[in-house]
C-alpha cells in the first residue's frame, strides 16, 4: 500500500464520522425540544389558574410573583418530565419491551404494547449515547 492508498481510508471514515455525531445531537435536541415544549405549555395552563386564584385574594399581584411561579413552574415539569421519562425507559428495559442495540441493528426495538412509550422514546432521544446509538 502506498500513502495514496491510505488517504482515501482517512478521508472516509472522517466523513462517517461526522454523519454520525448529527444524529445525536439532532436527536437529543429534537427530546429537549419536546420537553421545553411540554414545560411551556404546562406553564401556561398553570399559570392561567394562578393568575385567576391569586386575583381573587389579591388583584394587584406582583409582577415578581408571577414570575418566579412561571419559572418555578417550567424547572418543575421539565425535571418531571425527564425523571419520568427515565423511570418509564428502566421499567420497559427490566420487562424486555425493548430489544438492544448491537453491531448488525444501529436502533433500539420498542415493542408496541410498551405502557409508557412515548416517554421510552423520549429518554432515548434525550440520551442516545447512554442507551448505546
Amino acid at each position: 500500500m502506498t500513502m495514496n492508498d491510505k488517504t482515501p481510508l482517512k478521508d472516509h471514515s472522517r466523513k462517517y464520522l461526522t454523519l454520525i455525531v448529527p444524529s445525536r445531537t439532532v436527536m437529543r435536541l429534537r427530546g429537549m425540544l419536546k420537553v421545553i415544549l411540554a414545560s411551556i405549555i404546562a406553564n401556561e395552563i398553570l399559570m392561567t389558574a394562578f393568575l385567576y386564584l391569586a386575583g381573587m385574594i389579591d388583584p394587584n399581584v406582583p409582577h415578581r410573583v408571577v414570575s418566579v411561579f412561571s419559572f418555578v413552574t417550567c424547572f418543575l415539569v421539565g425535571s418531571w418530565l425527564q425523571s419520568d421519562a427515565r423511570r418509564a425507559y428502566s421499567m420497559a428495559r427490566e420487562k424486555g419491551l425493548i430489544a438492544p442495540v448491537d453491531d448488525t441493528h444501529r436502533s433500539l426495538g420498542i415493542t408496541a404494547d410498551c405502557p409508557k412509550r412515548w416517554l421510552v422514546i423520549l429518554h432515548i432521544e434525550l440520551n442516545p449515547a447512554a442507551v448505546g446509538l
